[in-house]
């Protein structure tokens, strides 16, 4: 599809896990505000930014005025609640949120499939989870109630700066925030440089409303997540495609599971079709753990 208007998003770089993450956030956030919304990647100095499409004219203003209608801040607003609703009440939940689903109104439903599933143990985790189970709902809680329009308007029209405290706010989705002794000057777990900098919490805002498209499906007792292969630390991938045609939000699922993503190296000829169907890139990660806490390493460019 051809938009009749479309902006650029030149802090959404899409060769960076959490700069994926937040682009896919912001279709999922705005999907009911903007007519005929589609999302596409173009190069911007060597990267992969995001643009948004849409019928109606979309200004810088009116986006940030949208997400301030749209993004709610409180935990008990929002579909991620349902982390510790599910783990105290497992089956009255999915049975809820099941009959609760309609067309058009499934936004806690597509939720619920991506944390977590009734046939899986409740300890089982999404392999997008990248902090620490105790950790990971208050950080969930924190970004909701502090991210503010300043903390969008740097993360989608500028080149990010890092300039948030990582402390109790981060998803540790950005592979910069791998904090091994061997690659700082503080020891990581009294480094006072986490309470000045280190992370975009824009970014995990809108990255938190890009859980829904990840759906979970269990395996031998744990749980597999879309667009992920293998399990285990050195073991478990995560790859994505980069597109240039604008597609609508109900066709981004598919992309992200595209059965050759996986394939390790990719085929010329499977190559040659993700090229016919737009895609003109893909990156993957390595999801590792450190001490106790899942790493993403840096995204390589694999076709």
């Amino acid at each position: 599809m051809t938009p009749n208007h479309h902006i650029v998003l030149r802090g959404l770089d899409g060769t960076t896990p959490l700069g994926f993450l937040a682009a896919l956030g912001l279709v999922n956030a705005l999907r009911e505000c903007l007519p005929d919304l589609c999302l596409a990647w173009t190069t911007d100095e060597g990267g992969w930014v995001a643009q948004l499409g849409s019928s109606a004219p979309i200004r810088q203003a009116d986006l940030l005025n949208w997400l301030d209608k749209m993004l709610v801040r409180s935990l008990d607003q929002h579909p991620a609640r349902l982390y510790e609703e599910v783990k105290q009440q497992p089956g009255n939940v999915f049975l809820q949120v099941r009959q609760a689903a309609a067309v058009g109104h499934r936004r806690e439903a597509d939720f619920l499939a991506a944390i977590a599933s009734n046939l899986a143990p409740a300890e089982a985790t999404s392999q997008l989870q990248t902090t620490r189970r105790d950790y990971h709902v208050g950080n969930i809680k924190s970004i909701l109630g502090r991210t503010t329009r300043s903390h969008l308007d740097r993360t989608l029209f500028k080149p990010w700066d890092y300039a948030d405290p990582m402390d109790n706010q981060s998803l540790h989705l950005d592979p910069s925030e791998d904090r091994r002794h061997a690659y700082q000057w503080h020891k990581p777990s009294g480094d006072p440089t986490r309470r000045q900098r280190g992370t975009m919490l824009g970014a995990n805002r809108l990255a938190i409303e890009a859980f829904a498209w990840f759906t979970v499906w269990p395996v031998g007792g744990a749980l597999k997540t879309l667009g992920f292969s293998g399990f285990g630390s050195g073991e478990t991938r995560w790859t994505w495609p980069i597109w240039t045609p604008f597609v609508p939000p109900d066709l981004i699922p598919s992309l992200l599971a595209l059965a050759p993503l996986q394939d390790d190296p990719i085929g010329e000829s499977d190559r040659r079709r993700l090229r016919h169907m737009g895609i003109a890139a893909v990156y993957r990660v390595r999801r590792i753990l450190v001490g106790k806490t899942p790493n993403f390493t840096p995204a390589r460019n694999i076709a």
